[in-house]
């Protein structure tokens, strides 16, 4: 059985082919070519060592109407929209929604060959996604209220 594979295995898909590889996790004490020795320890991906018998288990949200009619913030049912329009929205919450536009942008960006502005928007991108995962966590403070003055 694997354990902490987010850690440990890494995966691509090439067509309909998935592809599963292993980090190799060594501490390197070679010396480099200037006489350095790192300390760091490098890392490599090799096949699974592990024999796969009955075939992988893979874990995958699915979205089940990417596009809908309605705002996915309000609170009424979602018609889910085969051919979207302009007039749909993405089926995230509003932070993603704009997550995705950056990553649009970039995308364009890289398309037309401006790289500055493409950075900029996957900056932007990744800033918007690590703020909807910050959002999740709600960090609750209580504090015992000090007595007051009893004369």
């Amino acid at each position: 059985m694997s354990f902490d594979t987010a850690r440990n295995f890494v995966y691509r898909l090439h067509g309909k082919t998935l592809r599963l590889w292993r980090f190799r996790r060594t501490p390197a004490r070679d010396p480099d070519t200037e006489g350095r020795i790192s300390t760091s320890g490098w890392h490599s991906i090799i096949y699974p060592d592990e024999t796969i018998t009955n075939g992988l288990r893979i874990e995958y949200t699915a979205i089940n109407k990417p596009f809908v009619q309605e705002d996915p913030d309000s609170n009424t049912s979602l018609t889910e929209v085969t051919s979207p329009t302009e007039d749909s929205h993405i089926n995230l919450n509003r932070m993603l929604s704009l997550a995705v536009v950056d990553y649009v942008k970039a995308q364009l960006a890289e398309r037309e060959g401006n790289l500055q502005a493409k950075e900029y928007f996957m900056r932007e991108f990744f800033n918007k996604l690590a703020d909807n995962e910050s959002n999740k966590n709600h960090a609750y403070v209580a504090q015992a209220v000090s007595p007051y003055a009893v004369k």
